[in-house]
């Protein structure tokens, strides 16, 4: 694709280097102009010294940050953002980290997100106060808990959207024809911040996007939590036809032009310092 990127340092608390790539705002290459490239790697530049909003993009259980990701780079680098995608522990190039995968996800995943919006921060291309967060299945909740719980985070967009294990669980069962001991949940993990839980009291601006045919984790939860958001929290549901969880019939992949549209105006229009304010401490 051609897209300008640098590799960033991200070390957790608990000593595990997690890969992680950040690309500038910047302009696609022709067609020309990415034939000469001839598949070398661009000199690292950024457009002007302009500190730019920034979207923090995380895989869901399984997955490379290398796929689907360096799409949603090219689009919303070209819309004037600057995209940051990383790997968990134990897989790409991060850390090696033992997983069993009959876990849904590891409580680890939430220090490795805090690690990588940490040093996101810091990097002298990003607007402060207009960091966003995006994630689908796994990674949709494992965002909203980070928008949640750190104050560096300042929007959030999730794709499939469960609104808690109990709800979510028996539904895998069902459509995945899975076990209960296939499906677990470290012991540590704070369910207790789970989307449903936390939504009364979610201040940051929340764009959901869900299939109409997703039956693990369907448009109800999406409802449900958007409902549940203060009156006065920016929010936006995009439901879309012919779509379902994930693969081929992704919602994100089936209405991509759209949902990058989309939530490029949803974040233009509500990451506050673009418009010459501060965050507040709920945003």
């Amino acid at each position: 694709m051609g897209l300008i990127y640098k590799n960033l340092e991200v070390i957790t608390n608990d000593g595990y280097k997690i890969e992680t790539w950040f690309f500038p705002a910047q302009s696609p290459l022709s067609e020309g102009e990415l034939r000469d490239l001839n598949g070398n790697r661009r000199t690292y530049e950024t457009q002007d010294e302009t500190k730019r909003p920034t979207i923090i993009v995380c895989n869901g259980d399984a997955g490379n940050m290398s796929y689907f990701q360096l799409y949603l780079a090219k689009s919303w680098t070209s819309r004037g953002f600057n995209v940051v995608t990383f790997d968990w522990r134990g897989f790409g190039k991060s850390s090696p980290f033992a997983m069993d995968r009959n876990y849904l996800c590891y409580t680890e995943m939430l220090e490795d997100y805090r690690a990588v919006v940490r040093t996101t921060s810091e990097q002298e291309e990003v607007l402060n106060g207009a960091i966003a967060v995006v994630g689908w299945s796994t990674g949709a909740y494992l965002s909203m808990i980070t928008a949640y719980t750190d104050d560096l985070v300042n929007a959030f967009v999730g794709r499939s959207l469960p609104t808690d294990f109990d709800d979510f669980i028996p539904l895998v069962m069902k459509y995945k024809n899975k076990t209960r001991n296939e499906l677990l949940v470290p012991e540590d993990f704070p369910t207790e911040l789970m989307p449903v839980h936390i939504a009364p009291e979610f201040g940051k601006p929340l764009f959901l996007i869900v299939g109409e045919n997703d039956f693990r984790t369907p448009v109800w939860m999406s409802r449900k939590i958007i409902e549940s958001v203060p009156g006065t929290t920016p929010k936006e549901l995009m439901i879309v036809e012919n779509a379902a969880h994930g693969g081929k019939e992704d919602p994100i992949l089936i209405a991509f032009d759209d949902f990058i549209k989309r939530t490029s105006d949803f974040l233009m229009a509500n990451l506050r310092p673009l418009h010459g304010k501060q965050p507040s401490a709920t945003e």
